[in-house]
């Protein structure tokens, strides 16, 4: 029973490590063919100027430029004066970003942090959490 005990602890903080790491967000791949009409410039250019100008008219968008240093006439114009395939590559830019999401590397960052302040406190406590951390006496 002992034995069991020494070899199941470990693996089973490896099975919830691997399980933390493998429910990170990823996406899956995807293949398609590419048609001739999506690598020309794209139909819907004009709704993506728009919004872009839509976002540019909210307000907390505008106090984050102004707390940046940008002048608002100034990015107004230069969104006026941007080419098609760069309308498209800000747009696609802006809508893959995640909204307020947490990405992979916090996650992990976060279980590290989390996995030395338990050795710690093992290391630094009278009781100890996971007995076969430590050397017998």
């Amino acid at each position: 029973m002992h034995t069991f005990q020494k070899t199941a602890k470990p693996i089973s903080i490896l099975a919830i490590i691997l399980l933390l790491l493998m429910s990170t967000s990823t996406r899956p791949a995807a293949a398609a063919m590419v048609e001739t009409e999506k690598l020309l410039i794209s139909d819907r250019n004009p709704e993506t100027r728009s919004y872009l100008q839509q976002m540019m008219s909210r307000k907390d968008i505008q106090e984050a430029l102004v707390a940046r240093g940008i002048d608002l006439q100034e990015a107004q114009i230069r969104i006026d004066s941007l080419t098609d395939s760069e309308i498209e590559l800000i747009f696609n830019k802006i809508t893959d970003l995640p909204a307020g999401g947490i990405d992979a590397a916090f996650v992990l960052i976060l279980v590290g942090v989390i996995v030395i302040l338990v050795l710690i406190v093992e290391y630094t406590s009278a009781v100890p959490m996971f007995p076969w951390f430590r050397p017998e006496k």
